[in-house]
């Protein structure tokens, strides 16, 4: 088999499953691990997958979209797990609300829900700005360095800030969630904010649509482990859902057809 053949390969095996390890590879092209490296080190540096210990994964596991992007995607299933996620709030509640497409349909809940006296806590431009005209709802907005596509502001400023503040609740976002990692994101500077986050408030709730499972970001936010709730929708597979039921965490699974 040709180089370009194998790398073909591989590229297809990264279209089915977000992740190959060199032993795998090794098995399937038929050729010895340290070929395996030299081959992923050349498709890392063409800009064709991201190498990482032991292996490689898709590209588009990396890339993180753009907020109007996100907004597009499962969207059915967001505003399912958004609705679900807004029973959680009780009145007089201070909740932080991270940047994201998800925590943005909560924030619409919140917006057009009969629970008062919520205080809002953000560092997300999108949702701050959704909140401009709901006078009955106390809006703290955190500033700091702007991250443009995703709308949301980072740096020591913004996590100074939140160390400074106690909320009831955090409903956080993320892009990848294995069991093995845990959640991840792209950004360095994003998980160190959401970091600070998870310090800060009494109960963690991460809520993500399934297609984040089984990827793997750059920086690590925490173990899953570590959070309070996830809420997430039903395509997420059984077996990853009782491994996850296994960390104690408490694992809340919506059907996005209840969604009206």
């Amino acid at each position: 088999m040709l180089t370009v053949e194998k790398k073909n390969l591989i590229l297809s095996m990264l279209e089915k499953k977000p992740v190959v390890t060199v032993s795998e590879l090794s098995e399937v092209l038929g050729t010895s691990e340290v070929t395996v490296r030299k081959i992923l080190n050349e498709m890392d540096d063409q800009g064709l997958l991201r190498r990482t210990r032991g292996g490689a994964v898709n590209i588009s596991t990396i890339r993180e979209f753009e907020e109007k992007e996100k907004e597009k995607k499962n969207t059915k299933e967001k505003r399912a797990i958004a609705k679900k996620a807004y029973e959680y709030i009780n009145n007089s509640d201070t909740v932080f609300i991270d940047a994201g497409s998800t925590t943005l349909e909560l924030v619409r809940e919140i917006k057009k829900g009969n629970k008062r006296d919520i205080v809002v806590i953000t560092n997300a431009l999108n949702i701050a700005f959704e909140l401009l005209d709901a006078d009955d709802i106390e809006l703290v907005f955190i500033g700091g360095s702007v991250r443009h596509k995703i709308m949301s502001c980072v740096g020591g400023f913004a996590e100074n800030t939140i160390n400074s503040l106690c909320m009831d609740k955090a409903f956080i976002g993320c892009n990848s969630i294995t069991v093995e990692t845990g959640i991840t994101t792209p950004n360095l500077y994003e998980a160190q904010v959401k970091q600070c986050v998870l310090k800060a408030a009494r109960e963690t709730i991460l809520i993500s649509d399934s297609s984040k499972f089984g990827h793997t970001s750059m920086a690590r936010i925490s173990p899953i482990k570590n959070i309070t709730r996830l809420i997430t929708d039903n395509r997420i597979p059984p077996e990853l859902r009782n491994q996850i039921e296994s960390t104690g965490v408490d694992l809340v699974v919506v059907d996005p057809g209840e969604d009206s």
